[in-house]
């Protein structure tokens, strides 16, 4: 499937074409400034990459999305980060997350069954009676590509599902709460090479009907998955481009450096 972004789209993006708009956004963690001047617009239902080193701050990017950085004490923020024309530092961050959901580098299942694993979100947002928690499971599980392998073990606590089924039960536990935007950062870093493949695969599925970031250190998954790429580098964005042109043509030197490994 040909997911990539075609140029022409991306160069005139319109206001509800994009899912995420960033404007001259600094952060600091203390007195160390982990993201300069960032200006950045997310397009609706793609994938888009985030690469760069170890320390970029992209990642520090993504958590901002859905106000992770309210959890650290000394984060100082300015300039203006907007999801679907709303400034996020002004929704509840609660709300928040209900649309921006969120799959961490290594797998996070609760120490519950695979059936509240999956409800969790759902029944703090309403109450749900049997039939409706039964739909949840089967839909988000079945996006997750897990459903077949757990249908007959609901009960069972998803900590006993090997590591890329517990990424897909958080993937799906994510979903649950249909958000508009899925953040990943390095959802396959802990992942052997069949778990890895599915789980881009479902990205690349997902980005038809959500909006996907991820944060990768690998960059074939980038040219495989994304539509947009966007290279950090101390703390600033450097370049950014549909995927097939980034990689094939890229303007700036710290970009051509950085793909060319001669510094990572």
């Amino acid at each position: 499937m040909d997911t990539q972004l075609n140029e022409s789209v991306y160069r005139s993006l319109s206001e509800t074409d994009i899912a995420i708009s960033v404007r001259d956004f600094n952060l600091w963690y203390g007195d160390f400034q982990a993201l300069k001047g960032i200006n950045l617009q997310i397009p609706r239902n793609r994938a888009t990459a985030f690469i760069g080193p170890s320390g970029c701050g992209k990642s520090t990017l993504l958590r901002t999305f859905n106000r992770m950085c309210d959890f650290v004490e000394s984060v100082r923020t300015e300039g203006t980060i907007e999801f679907d024309g709303k400034d996020i530092f002004e929704m509840d961050s609660n709300a928040l997350r209900v649309y921006v959901g969120m799959v961490f580098q290594h797998p996070n299942p609760f120490p519950m069954s695979i059936r509240e694993n999956i409800l969790y979100g759902p029944k703090r947002m309403r109450r749900l009676s049997k039939s409706e928690g039964d739909e949840i499971c089967e839909r988000t599980l079945t996006r997750a590509a897990l459903w077949d392998e757990v249908k007959d073990n609901l009960d069972k606590s998803g900590l006993g599902l090997s590591g890329g089924q517990q990424q897909r039960l958080c993937i799906a536990r994510a979903l649950a709460t249909d958000p508009e935007i899925l953040l990943m950062d390095e959802p396959t870093s802990a992942l052997d090479p069949i778990s890895t493949s599915m789980v881009e695969e479902l990205m690349c599925e997902l980005s038809e009907d959500h909006t996907v970031v991820v944060v990768t250190h690998n960059m074939q998954q980038a040219a495989r998955v994304a539509d947009k790429t966007v290279f950090f580098y101390l703390g600033e964005l450097v370049e950014e481009a549909p995927t097939r042109e980034f990689f094939a043509n890229p303007r700036e030197k710290r970009t051509q450096e950085y793909l060319s490994g001669r510094f990572s």
